[in-house]
């Protein structure tokens, strides 16, 4: 029981923990320590207040507080950082002009957000940061008002989504106004008997081709639309993707690797046991032989490395 109260979360300021408020909600600051909502309330009333842990001090202020989403305090300051520097860090590979250039920015970035996640040479860091915004402004201004690969993919995928719908509430309203003007109505094939010199039989024939044939409209209607349900299916699995996107290059063939030995050649197995190079070699134990080892595979080996390279010199 003791366990499982633990793994609940808990404020470290007014010990109040999620096993007795299940309304609780935790948040945290920019300096990775969380309080519950109350607290925060409690302690930033007039909007600014040191933080209340004994090692930490920081001025803070209440807007700078938001709800917690990891459990780890570290995992949240880590992405809280991140979303910091995506502001400024926000160049794409076309403003650089060597892919070389352009991974050794993206291993700067990681090696920025270690720092500060870890809080090492906060002051130094902050300071190149300050001086690659000035000297990148204008890229990262362009940046930030030019819609990225996913927000263009989101779009797209919204649109067509859109499309869609109003695809299918079209056909929804079409096969109901279709249905709809073939209906039977025994009201109406009576005043059509009585106004027509026709047999009975005749008019009673016409209305049963006529919802014979709706029928297989209907039929058709349907087969197609579930061939373009499947269909549609089977387009958004190809467009589903959890990965970079890389371009496709040359498809890879397979040869065989050669070996140069440069010494004499080597003996087949049957050699080895019938020439005793088995003699003083240690036999393999039952488990080694479940296992797939032979004797006769160190042997092998052992004849290789003494007859490579051999003949180098020669």
């Amino acid at each position: 029981m003791k366990n499982d109260i633990d793994n609940y979360r808990k404020c470290p300021k007014c010990k109040t923990s999620e096993f007795q408020n299940r309304s609780l909600v935790m948040m945290i600051n920019e300096c990775c320590h969380p309080l519950c909502q109350n607290c925060v309330e409690n302690l930033f009333a007039r909007n600014v207040a040191p933080c209340p842990y004994d090692e930490c001090g920081k001025m803070l202020k209440r807007s700078g507080f938001w709800v917690q989403q990891f459990d780890d305090p570290r995992v949240e300051r880590e992405n809280f950082i991140r979303k910091r520097l995506a502001k400024t860090y926000n160049l794409h590979e076309d403003d650089f002009e060597t892919l070389r250039e352009f991974n050794d920015y993206l291993e700067r970035v990681e090696e920025i957000v270690f720092r500060l996640v870890n809080e090492l040479q906060v002051e130094e860091t902050e300071q190149e940061m300050q001086t690659f915004r000035e000297k990148y402004g204008e890229a990262i201004e362009r940046n930030r008002r030019r819609p990225t690969k996913d927000d263009l993919w989101v779009k797209a995928m919204l649109e067509e989504e859109t499309l869609r719908k109003s695809k299918v509430q079209e056909e929804k309203i079409e096969t109901g106004h279709r249905s709809g003007s073939v209906k039977f109505d025994p009201k109406a094939i009576i005043d059509e008997l009585r106004a027509s010199d026709l047999p009975a039989e005749v008019v009673l024939d016409r209305q049963r081709r006529k919802r014979i044939e709706q029928e297989m409209a209907d039929k058709e209607e349907m087969m197609r639309r579930k061939r373009d349900k499947q269909e549609e299916k089977q387009r958004a699995k190809e467009r589903t993707t959890f990965g970079v996107i890389r371009p496709s290059g040359k498809p890879y063939y397979h040869n065989q690797p050669t070996f140069s030995l440069n010494g004499p050649p080597l003996p087949s197995d049957e050699e080895i046991e019938r020439l005793g190079y088995l003699q003083f070699v240690r036999q393999a134990s039952t488990s080694s032989v479940a296992g797939g080892y032979l004797a006769r595979i160190g042997c092998t080996r052992a004849i290789l490395e003494a007859h490579a390279g051999l003949l180098t010199s020669i």
